[in-house]
């Protein structure tokens, strides 16, 4: 579990993606740039304001993030028999549950270089995103005294914007996958209701 925070937490405080553009290669250097901002807000903390600058960082990231299709690929075909009010909540829980849970280890990772690899390729949405276009980014995420972290961005395209709907580390973890593997036992025996009273709680709610 640790490993897992510490990999999330490149995706949702190192990188974020917030792109105006046409091509591939257009995100790519959009990529570099959104980097790079996100690490200056980190190497503001100073050990006193802490909390301050990683808030800086989250409202900064965690906007180019598609929750809303995050939670439905991770909760599966469970997703389509909730009503819109479980839906809602679904997505609020598991949005609250990665901030809480992963947001801690942003900081580890304020001195980080990012390389972002420049021949990222578009490809068609097929089923999971009929009719957009998506692009994966491959990024190498270097931290001293730890071994480079392989990771790719699974993105689509929203009009001007490409937003982020799964993570990819070492082609291994892959965060949505993660989840799904976690929440299909909870859901098998309880429901949705099930999951959602788990994410509550989880997230330090009664």
């Amino acid at each position: 579990m640790k490993k897992t925070q510490i990999l999330t937490a490149l995706s949702i405080g190192v990188l974020s993606i917030n792109m105006a553009f046409a091509t591939p290669q257009q995100a790519v250097e959009q990529v570099k740039g959104n980097a790079t901002q996100v690490l200056q807000i980190l190497k503001k903390s100073n050990g006193k304001n802490d909390v301050a600058v990683r808030k800086q960082a989250e409202n900064y990231a965690l906007p180019y993030f598609d929750f809303p299709l995050m939670t439905r690929l991770s909760v599966g075909a469970p997703w389509n028999k909730a009503t819109e009010a479980q839906k809602q909540t679904l997505v609020n829980e598991f949005r609250t549950m990665l901030i809480q849970t992963y947001a801690s280890q942003m900081l580890r990772y304020k001195n980080a270089q990012v390389t972002v690899n420049n021949n990222a390729v578009a490809k068609d949405g097929g089923s999971l995103l009929r009719g957009k276009q998506l692009v994966d980014v491959r990024v190498t995420i270097s931290n001293a005294g730890e071994k480079p972290v392989q990771a790719v961005f699974s993105t689509y395209q929203d009009g001007n914007t490409y937003k982020v709907f799964n993570v990819t580390f070492e082609g291994v973890f892959k965060l949505v996958e993660n989840q799904r593997a976690q929440f299909k036992p909870i859901l098998d025996s309880k429901g949705i209701d099930g999951l959602i009273t788990t994410l509550k709680a989880k997230n330090g709610q009664k």
